[in-house]
């Protein structure tokens, strides 16, 4: 647990989770299924998400529970062979991380490597609220907020290709860019897994696959994100 406390214990993690957390509980290979609908369709750029000049399907939530059934899941999303694919950050996590192996990522995983992904999410800023360039994708932030934090193989660092950034958001997000699958450990720390490069993105509606369906994101983060960068 104690790189899941490196990763989600900043400082700007925690304005966004301290106030909503009751407890770390050990996280679970088990998501509760929803549907949507599949797409592949590329994302735009910041600047076409502002115009409203494209509107594609965003790419879809997993319905696999076993860690079998999440390969195979992330196998089918990209049995077409054409990039870019669109994937679930669940599927990407169907394995376990063993720190103390030398490289503990299993090869279905490396061949992601350079590969151009479609996938959406929450984000988790690190450092700053506006102009951000660079934070991490989960996939649930009801799920952070009031429940489990995600594995270190759940969550995807993103980087930006707009330099201007973006603002903060509790809406979903949908990224697209190439992936990096690394494995580095620094002053005995894991860093990244995943990492998104020259992102574009756009922003979604709310569509949290682990919220309850009463659950109203107008009103159920008063107090736990806060609505304003003066409230940061």
């Amino acid at each position: 647990m104690s790189n899941h406390r490196f990763l989600l214990s900043s400082t700007a993690c925690l304005l966004l989770l301290a106030l909503a957390c009751s407890k770390e509980e050990e996280a679970s290979l088990e998501t509760t299924p929803t549907t949507t609908t599949p797409s592949t369709a590329p994302a735009p750029t910041p600047s076409e998400v502002q115009a409203g000049e494209t509107k594609p399907e965003p790419s879809k939530w997993s319905q696999a529970i076993t860690p079998e059934e999440r390969r195979a899941s992330l196998e089918r999303s990209m049995a077409g062979g054409e990039e870019p694919f669109a994937i679930d950050i669940h599927d990407l996590g169907g394995w376990i991380v063993d720190e103390n192996e030398e490289q503990p990522v299993p090869d279905y995983i490396l061949d992601l490597e350079g590969k151009e992904f479609i996938m959406r999410g929450f984000m988790m800023p690190d450092i700053d609220f506006e102009h951000i360039r660079q934070f991490h994708l989960v996939r649930s932030l009801y799920s952070c907020c009031f429940g489990a934090p995600p594995r270190l193989n759940e969550i995807v660092r993103v980087s930006l290709a707009d330099k201007d950034g973006m603002e903060y958001t509790y809406n979903t997000v949908e990224v697209r860019g190439r992936l990096q699958v690394v494995f580095e450990v620094v002053d005995g720390l894991v860093e990244d897994i995943f990492r998104l490069e020259n992102a574009t993105y756009r922003i979604l509606e709310f569509d949290d696959p682990v919220a309850p369906q009463s659950f109203d994101a107008s009103t159920g983060f008063e107090g736990v994100i806060p609505a304003a960068p003066e409230q940061y």
